[in-house]
Formats: C-alpha cells, structure tokens, sequence
C-alpha cells in the first residue's frame, strides 16, 4: 500500500487520497480497501493485491463502491514496481522542504522562456539554493513543474516543463 501511496502522491491527476477508508460491505459481507483516492475524472476505491487470487473483487463490492459513487479499483503489488516508484521515492525525500519565492520565479521564468530544460539546468538556475535538487524536488511536489518519472532513473538529462495540470 505505501508503493501506491508513493505513487498517488506524484501523480497530477489526483486531487487527494487517503488510506483505509470504511470497507465495503453488504449484509455480513466486508471487503476492504488500502485507498480512496479523489481525481479530476472522479472517485476510486483501490485495493493493493499482493496475491494473483485476490485480482478481481466480488460483484457486490463493485456495486457497493458505486453506491458510494466510486469505482473499485484492484491494482497488482506487482504493478506498482519500475522506473516511475523509485523516481517518486525519491522525490517524496523532499516533502517538507521550503523554496524561496525568488527561486521559484526563476526556475519558472526559465521554463517559460525554453519550455523545458533538463533537471541539471534547473538545479543552475536554483544554484543558490541550499540543495538545489531539493528545490526542484519540492517544486514538483506542489506541482509548480513536473518532472519525467518514466523514462528512466532520475538523472542529469531528466526532462522538466512548466506544470499545466
């Protein structure tokens, strides 16, 4: 569940999560969820499957997330590994950290001029940052830019553009 959390937290379609929420049930029956994410296209309950047997949900759990007007969502631990997981790992390292409003128009600015730079570019722009990745890290965080999490481990030529939400 926290690899999935992990994941939510960088991606820019959703507007908030959280973790365990009420289970479903119907009559005796429970069935529980690890999430219950918010996106801009709606609602979803997910349940991090661990095991190939508990891939599917029974009928009435479907139905009972969409009473509660979501959709079910059953996502395989296994499909939460790769480049992208890492990447928001280490992303996520820079959750608390705070960026000057003067760095922050910078970069931005810069963005602006050249429409993307490389993530070695915006750490020079950010150069009188205390941790100048720290400063990038925490922008894409609160979605100011966005970073490239899926072609690859974070690195010098890493692609970074304005965030258009």
């Amino acid at each position: 569940m926290r690899d999935a959390a992990c994941l939510l937290d960088v991606d820019a379609d959703v507007v908030e999560w959280s973790c365990l929420p009420r289970p479903l049930a119907d009559g005796g029956r429970t069935y529980v969820v690890d999430l219950a994410v918010t996106r801009a296209s709606g609602r979803e309950l997910v349940a991090v499957a661990e095991r190939p047997e508990n891939f599917s949900a029974p009928g009435w759990a479907q139905e009972a997330a969409a009473e509660r007007g979501a959709v079910l969502r059953i996502v395989p631990a296994a499909d939460l590994a790769g480049d992208r997981l890492e990447n928001s790992r280490e992303l996520l390292r820079y959750a608390k950290w705070r960026v000057s409003l003067s760095q922050r128009i910078v970069l931005l600015a810069a963005l602006d001029q050249e429409g993307s730079l490389s993530l070695i570019e915006c750490m020079s722009a950010v150069r009188n940052a205390a941790d100048p990745i720290g400063a990038v890290a925490a922008l894409a965080l609160r979605r100011f830019v966005e970073i490239d999490l899926d072609s690859g481990p974070l690195g010098p030529e890493t692609r970074v553009t304005r965030f258009r939400g």
